[in-house]
């Protein structure tokens, strides 16, 4: 399994690509001395290993000694350091509050905070709408034969995910959220196909998305007769169970 960090990419107002919003990824793996000798590598040979479990605490110490300082590391300098990284809700990946992990998000001036994705929600995950597909095409075309040599090829394949890719993908992302507003929140549907390669060479891919107005209100009545009632219904049901005890 890999952690990976991507951001949209950054362009100056020539078209000329500042910065291609590739962070890093890491595996999660570890080094372990092998215990008995073969025919491939004596005893005691540093050997890499997958890490199984893949919990909490890892999910812990991978941001704190690889995520975080790479972020630091390569954020552009133009842009203030006022970080936002999107997260899902995965019981693994929910962050903890320990003063260690804490401070390593305000190292270095930076104020770096997790924006997560509700429960049970559809998961626009812009990783999985380009970079992951990029990297298994890529490293499908090579035949690792150990994990050391996997981990290079994905490595590889990441460092050469297309930045306009990258940028097309989070386009992507957006109008996949406008579709997921069209299925009230479902994820019934087929990812929206815009020509943007096209719309791009004639001048007229748009950086941000408009959202019809009547698809807003149309949203924002089925959350009000839907979700806000439910919660008031749970609210009043707790209210006479407590009282009721």
């Amino acid at each position: 399994m890999f952690m990976a960090i991507i951001g949209k990419p950054l362009y100056d107002e020539q078209g000329h690509l500042i910065h291609d919003g590739k962070y890093d990824i890491f595996p999660f793996v570890y080094k372990q001395a092998a215990k008995k000798g073969s025919k491939n590598r004596p005893a005691g040979t540093i050997e890499t290993k997958a890490t199984q479990n893949i919990n909490r605490e890892e999910i812990r110490k991978m941001l704190i000694t690889a995520v975080l300082p790479a972020i630091r590391r390569k954020w552009p300098i133009m842009l203030p350091k006022k970080v936002l990284i999107k997260w899902d809700n995965a019981r693994p990946h929910q962050v903890p509050g320990y003063e260690e992990f804490l401070a390593a998000m305000e190292e270095g001036g930076f104020n770096i905070e997790f924006v997560f994705q509700p429960p049970q929600s559809p998961d626009p995950n812009v990783l999985d709408l380009g970079l992951f597909r990029a990297i298994q095409s890529i490293q499908h075309r090579a035949f690792p034969k150990n994990l050391d040599a996997l981990i290079n090829r994905v490595k590889e394949a990441y460092d050469e995910f297309d930045p306009t890719v990258n940028k097309h993908t989070w386009i992507t992302l957006q109008s996949c959220m406008i579709e997921i507003l069209k299925c009230e929140g479902g994820n019934n549907y087929k990812i929206p196909h815009m020509g943007k390669e096209r719309l791009e060479r004639l001048g007229l891919l748009p950086e941000i998305l408009e959202v019809n107005q009547e698809l807003v209100d149309q949203s924002c009545a089925f959350l009000n007769n839907n979700v806000i009632n439910t919660n008031t219904q749970e609210e009043a049901a707790y209210q006479f169970e407590v009282d009721a005890d």
